[in-house]
Order: C-alpha cells, then sequence, then structure tokens
C-alpha cells in the first residue's frame, strides 16, 4: 500500500489536497459506494477551538465529508472524548470544536448514540474482544480522520491511536489502570484499531501539535495532509516526516511488521523538512506486574505537573483517573506520588490545560 503526503497553506485549499491524494490511491468510489453508510472519526478528545489543534479541524472534516456525500452515501460523524460522557458533554465538545457547523452545512450527522457494543477479536494480541460505541457497528465503513500530535504517554498519537476513540468514555481509563505497561497498552491499541478496521486514514497535519500533546502541547502550522489505506505505513510516514524516530512510537514499535519500505505517491518525507519537538513517552516496561507499575514508574517518569493559576477544581482529572490518584484539595488536584501510573489521562481531559506532562 501507499502512503500520499500533500501540502496545503491552509485550511481554504485542503479540500483539493485530500482530493488529489485520495485520487492518488485509487480514487473515492475504491472506498464508498452509494448507498453506503460511512462514520468518519476524527479526533475529539476533549472539546476545543480549532486554533489549538487539539481536534480534527472543522475544514478537514467538511471536506471529507463532502466527498463521501458526492457519492451517494451517508455520513455519521463520530468520536468518543475522554472522560465521562453524555449528550450534553458532546453537543459543548462538538460546538466548540466546530464540528456543529459542519453537521448544519453539510447535512452529515453528529453521534449522540453513547450505547456500546461488543466486537469479537479472537486474533486480538492482548483483547479477545473490544468494546465500541454501537455506531461503529452499525455502518458500512469507516474512515479514519487523525490529528498529527505528540502525547507523552505514546511520544506521538496517529492514525492508529485514533481509533481509540471508538472505545465508550471512562473505559479508555479503565484500561490505562489494567493495562499498565507502555507495551501492553500499545497491543491494547494495536486491537481496537484491528477490530474498527478502517477503510482509510486521512491525516490533519495543516495544523499539528508539539510538545506536551495530545491537549496541552503547542499549535504548529505544518501545512501537511497526509492519506493511506494502511494506519501504520501512515503513522511511519508522518513520523518521518516530522523527525520523529518511529522506533520511539510504541504503537509503531509493537507492530514490528508495519516498519517496512513504503510507496510514496506525493511528497516524501524528506521534502517536508519540518522537526516537532516531542516527548520521551511514559508507563512502565512489559515485564513490569501490573501491582508494581505506579511504584516503578515512579523512579523514572514525572507525574503530571499543575499550573496553579489555571486550574478551576473541575475535577475532571479526578474523574477519570483509573487508579484514584488524584484528590482536589484547596489549591487544585493532589496526585498522589504512590498511586499515580504516569497514564496521563488526566491531562489529556483538563480543560484549562492546567495539567502538563513536562
Amino acid at each position: 500500500m501507499a502512503v500520499y503526503i500533500g501540502k496545503t497553506e491552509g485550511y481554504e485549499e485542503v479540500n483539493r489536497v485530500i482530493r488529489e491524494g485520495i485520487e492518488s490511491l485509487g480514487g473515492i468510489s475504491k472506498f464508498v459506494k452509494p448507498g453506503e453508510k460511512i462514520l468518519l472519526k476524527p479526533n475529539l478528545l476533549k472539546g476545543a477551538p480549532p486554533e489549538k489543534a487539539v481536534t480534527t479541524h472543522p475544514d478537514f472534516i467538511r471536506a471529507v465529508v463532502e466527498l463521501v456525500l458526492e457519492q451517494g452515501a451517508e455520513v455519521i460523524i463520530a468520536d468518543s472524548p475522554g472522560g465521562p460522557s453524555s449528550v450534553r458533554i458532546l453537543r459543548k465538545f462538538y460546538e466548540k470544536s466546530g464540528w456543529l457547523e459542519v453537521e448544519k452545512e453539510t447535512g452529515a450527522r453528529l453521534n449522540y448514540d453513547l450505547s456500546e457494543s461488543r466486537v469479537n477479536l479472537p486474533e486480538g494480541r492482548i483483547l479477545k474482544s473490544v468494546p465500541v460505541l454501537s455506531v461503529f457497528k452499525e455502518v458500512d465503513g469507516v474512515i479514519n480522520l487523525p490529528k498529527l500530535k505528540t502525547h507523552g504517554l505514546t511520544v506521538y498519537t496517529g492514525a492508529v491511536k485514533n481509533m481509540y476513540g471508538a472505545v465508550p468514555g471512562l473505559t479508555k481509563a479503565a484500561f490505562h489502570g489494567k493495562y499498565r505497561g507502555i507495551d501492553r497498552f500499545s497491543k491494547v491499541i494495536l486491537d481496537i484499531h484491528d477490530a474498527v478496521k478502517p477503510r482509510l486514514s486521512l491525516m490533519d497535519g495543516v495544523l499539528a501539535m508539539e510538545g506536551s500533546g495530545p491537549a496541552g502541547g503547542n499549535p504548529v502550522e505544518l501545512g501537511m495532509v497526509l492519506v493511506s489505506q494502511d494506519a501504520y505505513e501512515l503513522d511511519i510516514a508522518a513520523c518521518l516526516s516530522v523527525g520523529i524516530p518511529p522506533e520511539k512510537v510504541t504503537t509503531i514499535k509493537a507492530q514490528k511488521e508495519a516498519i517496512k519500505i513504503i510507496e510514496y505517491t506525493g511528497l516524501t518525507p524528506s521534502q517536508i523538512e519540518q522537526n516537532l519537538d516531542y516527548p520521551s513517552g511514559g508507563s512502565t516496561p512489559w515485564w513490569v506486574p501490573d501491582s508494581l507499575g505506579g511504584v516503578l514508574a515512579n523512579m523514572y517518569l514525572k507525574r503530571p505537573s499543575l499550573e496553579a493559576g489555571s486550574c478551576t477544581k473541575c475535577a475532571k482529572c479526578m474523574e477519570i483517573c483509573p487508579e484514584d490518584a488524584i484528590k482536589i484539595g484547596k489549591n487544585g488536584p493532589k496526585i498522589s506520588w504512590w498511586n499515580c501510573i504516569r497514564c496521563y489521562c488526566c491531562v489529556e481531559v483538563c480543560p484549562e490545560d492546567a495539567l502538563s506532562s513536562d
């Protein structure tokens, strides 16, 4: 399979670049048939203004929606953000991220169904069945729309890890607590990706994120769009394009056969010439017993740090923590040295970016 890398000056011409990328892989008719129900899976995380580069940009989503609708297919846009979820929370996040406008202007439908189903995965590396939002099982196909961002736990988050959003709400945090070793957790992410099996991945790297991602990092204008049938190859190409060694990314490392020679239909990574500031990653090695995960993580990984002046004491960090390692005090969250397993779920859901993995 091949990876397309294209450049754009901004979201104003992203429609052209996306179409060029899909055409280079055989055209949209190869991936979408008339009458099908297609789910677009962007990155919502927690809801944030598009200029923060936390979520997939609404103009990027709109461009793909229009292309799929032209094929005579029905479009549903769905993701499960981190932390507790409800129809009210989803609507708030959709609005904050600019996705409500996409629904109003295109005819695509945003998902509010929070029910869940299971996908059997007998050949799974860790999981033999995967809980997903029910809507993922009710559609004919999934198109993956990840955001190019760095990540405090897995170094980089992209096409493969974007499928983690198919897992409902707090179940994602529970997986962090159950599968503490970074290698085990990365294989869980691979299992979830394989359970969903996206037909196509299109990465929004027009405005990317570096530093303390996936929520508290700094926006970077890359002007880059990547398209591929193979999410693993796309992630390798993205990392090579922005100066992140693929072998440092745990979801790539866990999929050993993904590291291969890649065919490019547009630009090559060497033509991008852009290096992102990326974190060293976190969690404990595969051989650490889960009972000792928190203790050994304390020896060489940083706890999330707090900028007290930004904290509103909303307690979202305490709600999502899989190990009950956070209590809210008069100055904000107090994070237990003993219990914290360095999963950084609290960093991801903090609405004020008051917590950091740096």
